[in-house]
């Protein structure tokens, strides 16, 4: 009997270090814990990359036709605004984000801060656009066209035979863009001159002259474009007649 007991015992004792074993051998070491939790985190930091909301309006100010859900969706992507005009111009657009995306809905304490920070906001988006207009001129070397005040039309798109008549052409597209935007933006920024100035009546009186008059009917009647366009030359008169009052 004695001789049974010692096997009974050796033998517990054996099964007991193999169960101790697995259990130890299916626990993942903590050093790969730390690897695995250090990956997770920097790619969540390389997702989420901080977009601003001037940021945004920079891009939709040079673009107006590209939706700023896509606009944001690039940013966080890449985290610079000349990368993603450079996006723009290449694709031709930008691709819209996952349904699942929902916008975050503002705080009280962000709709404060917004509120109080307005003036700030609006001149750090237009230091963004002088900063990032500059650098695609420079880029895309569109010193002559500017200064010539040329805004040429954006090439047809087609296919061509040869690799370098295609690119050629994708760089008469991206120059085309580049100017057009400059020019959205340089009228955006004096249609805020006006509203920040004078009030509508004051600008069609500075305009208008006596044998130019244009009552209020025939006023409703113009479409929206002939009203930019008379509010971006009664902006200029204006302009003008300041300079001159100076002088």
């Amino acid at each position: 009997m004695s001789m049974n007991d010692g096997l009974s015992i050796l033998l517990a004792i054996f099964v007991i270090v193999l169960i101790f074993r697995w259990l130890l051998g299916a626990t993942p070491p903590a050093s790969n814990v730390n690897r695995r939790g250090n990956a997770t985190q920097e790619q969540s930091r390389v997702r989420s990359r901080t977009v601003t909301p001037e940021m945004v309006e920079t891009v939709c100010a040079m673009f107006p036709n590209i939706p700023p859900a896509a606009i944001q969706f690039d940013l966080q992507k890449t985290g610079s605004v000349e990368v993603t005009c450079d996006n723009i111009l290449r694709d031709g657009g930008l691709p819209l984000p996952p349904p699942p995306i929902a916008p975050i809905a503002p705080t009280q304490s962000t709709t404060t801060n917004a509120s109080t920070s307005a003036s700030s906001s609006s001149s750090a988006i237009n230091n963004n656009n002088i900063q990032t207009h500059q650098s695609l001129v420079h880029r895309y070397k569109l010193h002559e066209a500017v200064a010539k005040d040329i805004v040429p039309n954006e090439p047809p798109k087609q296919w061509e035979a040869t690799s370098e008549k295609r690119h050629q052409l994708l760089q008469k597209r991206k120059e085309a863009m580049v100017l057009q935007a400059r020019k959205y933006v340089h009228e955006q920024e004096m249609i805020c001159f006006l509203s920040s100035t004078s009030t509508l009546n004051d600008l069609y009186l500075s305009r208008q002259t006596s044998e130019n008059r244009i009552d209020s009917d025939q006023h409703q009647q113009l479409s929206p474009e002939a009203r930019r366009q008379q509010l971006l030359q009664a902006a200029e008169l204006r302009m003008g007649f300041d300079n001159a009052k100076k002088t």
